[in-house]
Protein backbone atom coordinates (compact mmCIF):
# COMPACT_ATOMS: atom_id res chain seq x y z
CA UNK A 1 0.00 0.00 0.00
CA UNK A 2 1.31 3.43 -0.69
CA UNK A 3 0.98 7.18 -0.47
CA UNK A 4 1.61 9.67 -3.26
CA UNK A 5 1.85 13.45 -2.95
CA UNK A 6 0.43 15.10 -6.05
CA UNK A 7 -0.17 18.62 -7.27
CA UNK A 8 -3.83 19.58 -7.01
CA UNK A 9 -5.54 20.26 -10.32
CA UNK A 10 -9.22 20.49 -11.28
CA UNK A 11 -9.29 16.95 -12.68
CA UNK A 12 -9.46 14.07 -10.17
CA UNK A 13 -6.08 12.42 -9.44
CA UNK A 14 -4.46 14.03 -12.47
CA UNK A 15 -1.82 16.29 -10.94
CA UNK A 16 1.89 15.64 -11.23
CA UNK A 17 3.41 13.27 -8.66
CA UNK A 18 5.80 14.99 -6.26
CA UNK A 19 6.81 12.07 -4.03
CA UNK A 20 5.64 8.57 -3.19
CA UNK A 21 6.37 5.73 -0.82
CA UNK A 22 4.90 2.36 0.12
CA UNK A 23 4.68 -0.06 3.02
CA UNK A 24 3.93 -3.79 3.13
CA UNK A 25 0.46 -5.02 4.02
CA UNK A 26 0.86 -7.51 6.86
CA UNK A 27 -1.53 -10.35 7.73
CA UNK A 28 -2.39 -8.61 11.00
CA UNK A 29 -3.49 -5.46 9.12
CA UNK A 30 -7.08 -4.59 8.31
CA UNK A 31 -8.43 -1.51 6.54
CA UNK A 32 -8.44 0.49 9.78
CA UNK A 33 -4.90 -0.34 10.89
CA UNK A 34 -3.59 0.20 7.36
CA UNK A 35 -5.28 3.61 7.22
CA UNK A 36 -3.56 4.56 10.51
CA UNK A 37 -0.16 3.38 9.26
CA UNK A 38 -0.58 5.22 5.95
CA UNK A 39 -1.55 8.42 7.76
CA UNK A 40 1.81 8.37 9.57
CA UNK A 41 3.67 7.51 6.36
CA UNK A 42 1.87 10.40 4.59
CA UNK A 43 2.75 12.82 7.38
CA UNK A 44 6.42 11.85 7.24
CA UNK A 45 6.50 12.00 3.44
CA UNK A 46 4.89 15.45 3.48
CA UNK A 47 7.32 16.78 6.12
CA UNK A 48 10.25 15.43 4.13
CA UNK A 49 9.10 16.45 0.65
CA UNK A 50 7.20 19.73 1.00
CA UNK A 51 10.23 21.89 1.84
CA UNK A 52 12.13 20.40 -1.11
CA UNK A 53 9.17 20.95 -3.41
CA UNK A 54 8.77 24.58 -2.31
CA UNK A 55 12.50 25.15 -2.92
CA UNK A 56 12.07 23.79 -6.45
CA UNK A 57 14.24 20.73 -5.79
CA UNK A 58 11.41 18.25 -6.58
CA UNK A 59 9.89 18.35 -10.03
CA UNK A 60 6.43 16.78 -10.47
CA UNK A 61 6.23 13.70 -12.69
CA UNK A 62 3.17 13.47 -14.93
CA UNK A 63 0.79 10.59 -14.24
CA UNK A 64 0.00 8.09 -16.97
CA UNK A 65 -3.73 8.68 -17.35
CA UNK A 66 -4.17 5.29 -19.04
CA UNK A 67 -3.35 3.64 -15.69
CA UNK A 68 -5.71 5.75 -13.58
CA UNK A 69 -8.61 3.77 -12.11
CA UNK A 70 -11.77 4.88 -10.39
CA UNK A 71 -12.61 3.34 -7.03
CA UNK A 72 -16.39 3.18 -6.55
CA UNK A 73 -18.13 2.91 -3.19
CA UNK A 74 -18.46 -0.58 -1.72
CA UNK A 75 -21.94 -1.97 -2.31
CA UNK A 76 -23.82 -4.03 0.29
CA UNK A 77 -23.52 -7.01 -2.08
CA UNK A 78 -19.71 -6.72 -1.97
CA UNK A 79 -19.79 -6.93 1.84
CA UNK A 80 -21.19 -10.48 1.75
CA UNK A 81 -18.83 -13.36 2.46
CA UNK A 82 -18.65 -15.95 -0.30
CA UNK A 83 -17.81 -19.17 1.53
CA UNK A 84 -17.02 -20.91 -1.78
CA UNK A 85 -13.82 -18.88 -2.00
CA UNK A 86 -10.48 -19.92 -0.51
CA UNK A 87 -9.65 -19.41 3.16
CA UNK A 88 -7.06 -16.78 2.13
CA UNK A 89 -9.58 -14.91 -0.04
CA UNK A 90 -12.14 -14.87 2.77
CA UNK A 91 -9.50 -13.76 5.29
CA UNK A 92 -8.49 -10.88 3.00
CA UNK A 93 -12.11 -9.96 2.23
CA UNK A 94 -13.02 -9.73 5.91
CA UNK A 95 -10.01 -7.64 6.89
CA UNK A 96 -10.48 -5.33 3.89
CA UNK A 97 -13.88 -4.34 5.32
CA UNK A 98 -12.82 -3.97 8.96
CA UNK A 99 -13.54 -1.97 11.00
CA UNK A 100 -16.13 -0.50 8.65
CA UNK A 101 -18.43 -1.43 6.90
CA UNK A 102 -17.68 -5.04 8.11
CA UNK A 103 -18.16 -8.23 6.08
CA UNK A 104 -21.30 -10.23 6.72
CA UNK A 105 -23.02 -13.52 6.12
CA UNK A 106 -26.27 -15.03 7.37
CA UNK A 107 -26.85 -17.57 10.13
CA UNK A 108 -30.35 -18.99 10.45
CA UNK A 109 -31.64 -16.17 8.24
CA UNK A 110 -30.19 -13.36 10.39
CA UNK A 111 -27.36 -11.09 9.32
CA UNK A 112 -24.11 -12.04 11.04
CA UNK A 113 -21.13 -9.68 10.78
CA UNK A 114 -17.60 -11.01 11.00
CA UNK A 115 -14.79 -8.53 11.65
CA UNK A 116 -11.83 -10.85 12.18
CA UNK A 117 -10.86 -14.43 11.37
CA UNK A 118 -7.74 -16.55 11.36
CA UNK A 119 -6.79 -19.05 8.66
CA UNK A 120 -6.47 -22.60 10.02
CA UNK A 121 -4.39 -25.20 8.19
CA UNK A 122 -6.34 -28.22 6.95
CA UNK A 123 -4.08 -30.78 8.60
CA UNK A 124 -4.90 -29.39 12.05
CA UNK A 125 -8.63 -30.06 11.65
CA UNK A 126 -10.22 -33.47 12.11
CA UNK A 127 -13.37 -33.97 10.05
CA UNK A 128 -15.06 -37.23 9.13
CA UNK A 129 -16.52 -35.96 5.86
CA UNK A 130 -15.91 -33.23 3.33
CA UNK A 131 -17.70 -30.16 4.71
CA UNK A 132 -19.69 -27.72 2.60
CA UNK A 133 -18.33 -24.17 2.31
CA UNK A 134 -19.80 -22.16 5.18
CA UNK A 135 -20.37 -25.23 7.35
CA UNK A 136 -19.37 -25.08 11.01
CA UNK A 137 -16.97 -27.99 11.48
CA UNK A 138 -15.74 -27.41 15.02
CA UNK A 139 -17.09 -25.68 18.10
CA UNK A 140 -15.32 -25.34 21.43
CA UNK A 141 -15.67 -22.77 24.21
CA UNK A 142 -13.10 -20.58 22.46
CA UNK A 143 -13.28 -21.49 18.78
CA UNK A 144 -15.78 -21.66 15.95
CA UNK A 145 -14.28 -23.14 12.82
CA UNK A 146 -15.92 -22.68 9.41
CA UNK A 147 -15.14 -24.54 6.16
CA UNK A 148 -14.24 -22.64 3.00
CA UNK A 149 -13.60 -23.86 -0.55
CA UNK A 150 -10.18 -25.21 0.35
CA UNK A 151 -9.58 -24.73 4.03
CA UNK A 152 -10.92 -23.31 7.25
CA UNK A 153 -11.23 -20.02 9.09
CA UNK A 154 -11.58 -19.58 12.82
CA UNK A 155 -13.89 -16.71 13.75
CA UNK A 156 -12.34 -14.15 16.13
CA UNK A 157 -14.64 -11.08 16.29
CA UNK A 158 -18.34 -11.25 15.40
CA UNK A 159 -21.55 -9.27 15.63
CA UNK A 160 -24.86 -11.13 15.53
CA UNK A 161 -27.82 -9.13 14.20
CA UNK A 162 -29.09 -6.64 16.77
CA UNK A 163 -26.18 -7.23 19.16
CA UNK A 164 -22.90 -5.41 19.82
CA UNK A 165 -19.60 -6.58 18.43
CA UNK A 166 -17.96 -9.27 20.58
CA UNK A 167 -15.13 -11.77 20.75
CA UNK A 168 -15.93 -15.29 19.61
CA UNK A 169 -15.51 -16.47 23.21
CA UNK A 170 -18.24 -14.05 24.39
CA UNK A 171 -20.50 -15.13 21.54
CA UNK A 172 -20.01 -18.83 22.28
CA UNK A 173 -20.73 -18.29 25.98
CA UNK A 174 -23.99 -16.49 25.16
CA UNK A 175 -26.00 -16.53 21.93
CA UNK A 176 -23.62 -19.00 20.31
CA UNK A 177 -24.57 -21.78 22.71
CA UNK A 178 -27.35 -22.70 20.26
CA UNK A 179 -24.94 -23.03 17.32
CA UNK A 180 -23.80 -26.56 16.58
CA UNK A 181 -21.38 -28.40 14.32
CA UNK A 182 -23.10 -28.94 10.98
CA UNK A 183 -24.90 -25.59 11.00
CA UNK A 184 -24.11 -23.61 7.88
CA UNK A 185 -23.59 -19.93 7.16
CA UNK A 186 -25.68 -19.04 4.15
CA UNK A 187 -23.50 -18.16 1.16
CA UNK A 188 -26.00 -15.58 -0.13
Amino acid sequence: AGVTLIEMVKKMDAGGMIAKTSIPILDEDNAGSLFEKLAIVARDLLLESLPQYLLGNLKPVAQDETKVTFSPNISPEEEKIDWTKSARDIFNHIRSLAPHPVAHTFLNGARFKIEAVEIVEKNTVSTDNIPKPGEIVEKTKKRLLVATKNGFVSLKVVQPQGKPQMSIESYLNGLGQKVKVGDCFDPK
